[in-house]
């Protein structure tokens, strides 16, 4: 029993050196994100300081979000649903602020590499908490590391009197259920319990997914892993040394030999006049950079490419002209691929996060979510319509062409009958008064 004993010992501690690990990543991409990198000249005390930071990490963060929620993905229910389950969601992602907090969601993905959300049993509608992925960490079954039975949430706090307290919350699988422990450790004492309480569902009140798939790992890969976050400082350091050899040498430098400064005549109107055999030259930079201007564009092109997020899709257009759709999607192609794959595990996450809204809001326990997502590249309007027409002749039916361009089909109907009607009575009013 003492071996056992010292096994499970010995396994925890593992997982909380992991997690502390971890969480230095977690804190090394966060200070990448907002642009606290090392700096990379050595600056003497009094002197100019030539470091220049270029936060690629942001852009391809920002990006990355941008593409998976930037515009709002649609929910629908399938037939089988109550008839007004899916009006009873739509109001309570509203109340949940639906598309901040997919964003700030997909933002902790990104940079982190895993999302973690929790559901409190709210009234009228359930409160989705978007949680610190640096606050959280798992225990997983070890016969299967995607099935959780144990997540930890610790993080610190300070109390009324300015004391240090640390929150730590467990939610564990004990078998028959869900249990929710709450406890409470006051600067370096130990934890004390304050409440436990039964969770009435066969799920836990986390929701979490991988950003980018990693298949041998509970957690995801982020945006910004280290390569990406290695790149940029790289691009840092060559654009401040370029800072300080313009800063140096940039302005040329006069010199002469022959003659005592005194012995120089100048005035602002004046000729300059130099004693006999006297010499005055100006001393200046004969490169004009070429090589390392060229080495931080190749810097700059490989931290994109390993990335996937090409330039073109921050804003980059030069010789680029008008493009086709292929075109479009050619050169978007390593983003649309990521994006793609986040919708992937992301999609999962919403759909289950939607089954658990519905069963919590009393509407069963087997509702399945179809998500319809926006489209990804910019969009040529006319083209779209003309296909759109070309569609309809081949009989493709009205609500699906509009819920192609963007519209909800069950809105524009009832749009439509309201106009038809106001146009009726205008009409019938007109006949009255003997206007027609």
């Amino acid at each position: 029993m003492a071996i056992l004993n010292l096994n499970t010992e010995l396994w925890q501690q593992r997982i909380v050196e992991d997690h502390t690990s971890r969480a230095i990543e977690y804190r090394r991409a966060w200070e990448a994100y907002f642009g606290k990198y090392k700096k990379a000249l050595k600056v003497r005390a009094g002197a100019i300081d030539d470091n220049v930071v270029v936060n690629f990490a942001r852009v391809v963060v920002d990006k990355s979000v941008s593409f998976l929620f930037g515009d709002e993905p649609r929910f629908e229910l399938d037939e089988t649903a109550q008839t007004d389950a899916e009006g009873w969601l739509g109001e309570c992602w509203r109340e949940n602020h639906k598309m901040q907090l997919l964003q700030k969601i997909a933002l902790n993905g990104s940079v982190c590499g895993h999302v973690f959300v929790k559901l409190l049993p709210r009234e009228p509608y359930p409160k989705l908490v978007n949680l610190s992925p640096e606050y959280v960490r798992v225990i997983t079954d070890p016969e299967d590391i995607d099935e959780v039975v144990r997540f930890v949430i610790e993080y610190p706090a300070l109390g009324a009197d300015g004391q240090q307290l640390t929150y730590r919350q467990t939610i564990e699988n004990e078998g028959n259920g869900w249990v929710i422990r709450d406890e409470m450790a006051r600067g370096d004492g130990p934890f004390v319990l304050r409440d436990e309480t039964g969770w009435p569902w066969a799920w836990p009140p986390i929701v979490h997914c991988q950003n980018l798939p990693s298949p041998n790992e509970f957690y995801g890969i982020s945006d910004i892993e280290d390569d990406v976050i290695d790149l940029n400082y790289s691009i840092n350091f060559v654009l401040s040394n370029l800072a300080r050899i313009i800063r140096h040498h940039a302005h040329p430098k006069t010199w002469g030999t022959g003659f005592n400064v005194k012995d120089m005549k100048i005035a602002v109107d004046e000729t300059i006049v130099l004693p006999q055999n006297g010499q005055l030259h100006n001393l200046e930079m004969e490169s004009d950079l070429a090589s390392s201007i060229e080495l931080y564009k190749r810097l700059r092109e490989a931290l994109h490419e390993i990335a996937r997020v090409p330039e073109v899709a921050t804003g980059k257009v030069d010789d680029i002209g008008a493009l086709s759709g292929v075109a479009l999607q050619i050169l978007y192609q390593p983003l649309i691929e990521k994006t793609e794959t986040k919708r992937r595990t992301y999609g999962e996450m919403l759909v289950e996060i939607n089954q658990r809204l519905l069963e919590v809001g009393g509407f069963g326990a087997d509702n399945i979510t179809t998500i319809h997502w926006p489209e990804l590249l910019p969009r040529d309007m006319m083209q779209e319509r003309q296909a759109a027409l070309i569609d309809q002749q081949l009989g493709v039916s009205d609500d699906t062409l509009l819920q192609k361009l963007g519209y909800d089909a069950e809105l524009e109907k009832e749009k439509r009958e309201a106009t038809s009607a106001e146009l009726g009575e205008q009409m019938l009013t007109a006949f009255e008064r003997g206007e027609m």
